[in-house]
């Protein structure tokens, strides 16, 4: 994990991050929790060692029958005091300290904009043509197709569930697989990684502070009624909210060596978001969803290569969209924007003629050793070990592509087109009603 020898040896890169991020992480406190535990610790030997030589002063003295010095008696008595406090003190200081090692963002690439929200992130490229569409969304559309049930959806599992049917479920896989096949061809491994994690991995690949509340925790069901005695099952699992979490988390405790890297992996899982906090968003069809399908980039780099890397992920999906003929723009992710893990992201954002503006579709970012740090994962170079730069990007999140096709290929006679690049995946070049 993050220790605090990296806080102290990092310190004013950390206090200009936190700066530029406007963020009041408590950086001070932190310090004094470190030297205040070091001096503890150092304390609490010394008063063990007095102790233990005390002790043995007076367990001598009883076996040869000698009277026992009230001098040692109370100074054994006032070391146990310290102790009991200092040792009362330690679990509650060290706990609170490891808490914000784990949570403390990450330090920022000097090239993220200073911005306080969304509105700010800086747009750096496009592709494609913008021109609106005068058309009903795409749930109307999907559902007037017979493709896409909602209020049966609503009735077995609640909103922001859906029944894909027909050509709208064989698209969803045919993104699918045509990702695939785009990443496959470029050296990518293709994985398909567990679907729930561990608490203990799960907060070394994300900051669980801002993570959580999206997770869905699964509930042994004999123990879901005493929460105290649930936390202590080996059942403290999470469904996870996208494969890059495990992916991170593969070689998690592992040396890897130097001529390995860059692996290059690709992870295809459903992933499962309980969409905390976004009441009111998207409450329509499927963009915004608490169950969907993703394809994942994930690659483990040596420290002087991610930047590299970061621009073929991001690369990589750019290629997909265009192969699409989806129009998009790359944002550069602002410091009020870019969240806890990582250290730049770029996002892709697809224009939605019907909507009339872009929405994100990829998000691309270099973690540099934030993951790798926590999860220990490092490599060896020439006798050096360092830890390893972590880099994920989507390539393909399937319902909101889904919803980025329709609209631009939807007709006025409400068939819709299919990309050219994925006719051989669907047999067919139009969805139409069935």
């Amino acid at each position: 994990m993050l220790t605090s020898k990296y806080l102290r040896d990092n310190i004013n890169a950390i206090r200009e991050s936190m700066a530029r991020r406007k963020s009041n992480y408590p950086i001070d406190e932190m310090l004094k929790l470190d030297e205040k535990l070091r001096k503890s610790n150092a304390e609490i030997q010394q008063l063990r060692a007095d102790r233990n030589k005390f002790s043995l002063e007076v367990a001598e003295k009883k076996k040869k029958g000698n009277p026992v010095d009230t001098e040692i008696t109370a100074k054994v008595s006032e070391i146990k005091k310290k102790l009991d406090q200092l040792e009362k003190e330690l679990p509650e200081d060290e706990k609170r300290l490891t808490e914000l090692l784990w949570n403390m963002p990450n330090i920022l690439d000097k090239s993220v904009p200073y911005g306080m929200d969304d509105s700010q992130n800086i747009e750096i490229r496009k592709y494609g043509k913008a021109v609106a569409k005068t058309l009903p969304g795409h749930e109307e559309l999907l559902t007037n197709l017979g493709m896409l049930d909602l209020e049966a959806a609503a009735k077995v599992s609640g909103a922001r569930f859906y029944y894909l049917k027909g050509d709208i479920a064989l698209l969803e896989q045919a993104l699918i697989r045509f990702a695939i096949d785009e990443l496959v061809a470029k050296g990518y491994t293709l994985i398909s990684p567990p679907l729930m994690m561990r608490k203990e991995y799960y907060k070394g690949a994300t900051a669980l502070g801002d993570f959580e509340e999206l997770l869905y925790k699964v509930t042994d069901p004999k123990e879901a009624e005493n929460k105290k005695e649930y936390e202590k099952t080996d059942e403290d699992l999470y469904m996870i909210g996208t494969s890059e979490h495990t992916l991170a988390a593969m070689y998690a405790d592992h040396i890897l060596s130097a001529k390995e890297l860059p692996m290059r992996f690709i992870g295809v899982s459903p992933c499962f978001r309980r969409e905390a906090g976004s009441h009111g968003k998207d409450t329509k069809g499927i963009f915004r969803v608490h169950q969907f399908y993703k394809v994942e980039q994930f690659i483990f780099a040596e420290q002087e290569n991610s930047y590299k890397l970061f621009d073929e992920l991001i690369a990589n999906s750019e290629e997909i969209f265009k192969k699409l003929g989806i129009p998009y723009r790359i944002v550069n992710i602002c410091t009020g924007d870019i969240g806890t893990v990582a250290a730049k992201k770029y996002d892709l954002e697809a224009f939605m003629p019907i909507q009339s503006k872009h929405r994100e579709m990829v998000s691309c970012s270099n973690c540099t050793d934030w993951q790798s740090i926590r999860l220990d994962i490092r490599y060896d170079k020439s006798g050096e070990r360092r830890y390893a730069h972590t880099l994920n990007s989507t390539a393909i999140a399937v319902e909101r592509a889904i919803v980025a096709i329709v609209e631009n290929y939807a007709d006025s006679d409400g068939t819709i087109k299919i990309p050219d690049a994925l006719v051989k995946y669907m047999g067919k070049d139009r969805i139409a009603k069935q």
